[in-house]
């Protein structure tokens, strides 16, 4: 595995290195124009004395003399541009500002020599001689031995080039230029990229060179779910909206923000790496609350008296708010027309009969509705109302049952309860009276449908 990726990556450089190559060699076979020597004259004083020019500077410029019978020549400076250019008989001569480092030849049939340095220092008030070769190729002229062809391709194309600090043009993403054999530096620049830079030395053979900046930006891809079109705001800038892409980022760390109406604002820190995207997806909330859905709670429940013990259920209906309805009984029965206190006596006055010892009879029932409301999530409340008995009857030995009207309640019946919900799962607890005389503990257990 480790050996794969430049195993994948060796057929495009190889094709590169090839594609280089036959820019170069095209280039070298189109340029018919050749310099075949370069050389300070020191003991010519023309450029001193004998036909000064000086720049704008007022400094008095250094003579090219171009050795040549060609008259078609057109010259490209660099930025230190040519201050006059005389034509003489077999010569051309320039005269150019101290410091000049290069210069392109053309000609309308025999093509370009582009960026051509000089192989001396330009110095003021110098005279320097340039034989020139212009032909179609056929005759084989010696060229300068002292130069070498360089061609440089840097990526991003757009990026800028420097030899020996001084920055040098580029076309069509490619640097070409004829430089003196030696020891040179380059520096590549671009913005939001890192700068490289070398040295070069120039040889026997062409120099064929690829530098590519490693970038110094990254990419940021935002989403929002479950809608798009969010605002997107970029450290408190707006930036666009959802789905969004980036351009390019300065690496660093921002701040993220999305905002949508009907959903609470968002924010988040990302950092931009250098050559990646990074992404963000925010899943948003709502600030419209979603409707709660009615369920149906279904109840058993157990009432409890220190006497007594009832069984009943409950069925309601709620969301948020609700109703329910409830019985309760011991399905006993308790049937009787004659009544007393607990003195026995009855009521009717006809005196107090004998009781069988410990012989009672009970009976419970009630039928009641009421209101649900949910306190929080998991927890309801309710209170309701209806009618509810309890009859205590103690049995005589003659095998009548007298009701206690001391222990025995009919009429209103009240309750207040709580119910809590765990999934659908539910619990209840809660308390009743009959008439605020008999009382009752509840509990319960049920499900939520």
């Amino acid at each position: 595995m480790t050996n794969s990726k430049p195993a994948k990556w060796l057929p495009i450089r190889l094709l590169f290195a090839m594609c280089l190559c036959f820019a170069a060699i095209t280039t070298e076979a189109q340029n018919k124009i050749q310099v075949t020597a370069f050389n300070r004259m020191e003991t010519d004083v023309t450029a001193r004395i004998t036909a000064p020019q000086r720049d704008q500077n007022g400094e008095v410029c250094a003579l090219i003399r171009i050795v040549t019978t060609e008259k078609g020549l057109m010259f490209e400076p660099d930025a230190l541009g040519i201050v006059t250019r005389e034509n003489k008989p077999g010569e051309i001569w320039l005269y150019i500002p101290r410091g000049a480092r290069r210069i392109s030849i053309m000609h309308d049939k025999f093509g370009v020599l582009r960026n051509y340095f000089y192989p001396d220092i330009i110095e003021k008030a110098t005279v320097y001689e340039m034989e020139i070769q212009v032909g179609d190729g056929t005759q084989q002229t010696p060229v300068d031995a002292n130069t070498q062809l360089i061609v440089m391709r840097p990526d991003p194309a757009t990026a800028d080039i420097y030899m020996d600090d001084d920055k040098v043009p580029t076309e069509n993403g490619l640097f070409t230029a004829t430089m003196k054999k030696g020891t040179h530096t380059y520096r590549v620049e671009a913005p939001m990229y890192a700068p490289e830079a070398g040295i070069i030395d120039l040889g026997s053979e062409q120099k064929i060179i690829s530098v590519t900046l490693k970038p110094r930006f990254g990419y940021l891809e935002i989403f929002s779910l479950p809608e798009q079109d969010a605002k997107v705001y970029i450290d408190n800038e707006l930036a666009g909206q959802t789905p969004y892409k980036s351009d390019r980022l300065p690496l660093k760390d921002y701040r993220v923000r999305i905002e949508k109406e009907f959903f609470f604002p968002m924010d988040s820190t990302v950092t931009i790496k250098a050559g990646q995207t990074s992404s963000l997806t925010f899943k948003m909330k709502s600030t419209i609350k979603p409707k709660e859905p009615r369920r149906t709670l279904v109840m058993a429940e157990v009432g409890y008296h220190p006497s007594q013990t009832s069984y009943g259920a409950m069925v309601g209906i709620v969301s948020n708010n609700g109703a329910y309805i409830r019985f309760r009984s011991d399905f006993g029965s308790a049937s009787t027309d004659l009544e007393c206190d607990d003195t026995g006596a009855l009521s009717n006055g006809a005196g107090t009969p004998y009781y069988k010892e410990g012989a009672t009879t009970k009976a419970r029932m009630s039928i009641t509705a009421g209101y649900l409301r949910r306190i929080v999530k998991p927890l309801y409340a309710y209170i309701g109302a209806g009618y509810g008995n309890r009859v205590l009857a103690w049995e005589t030995i003659d095998g009548e049952l007298v009701k206690n009207t001391d222990h025995s309640a009919t009429g209103v019946a009240a309750e207040v309860g709580a119910i809590g919900r765990l999934g659908q799962f539910a619990i209840s607890v809660g308390f009743q009276t009959v008439n605020f005389k008999y009382h009752e503990l509840s509990a319960g257990i049920g499900f939520f449908f």
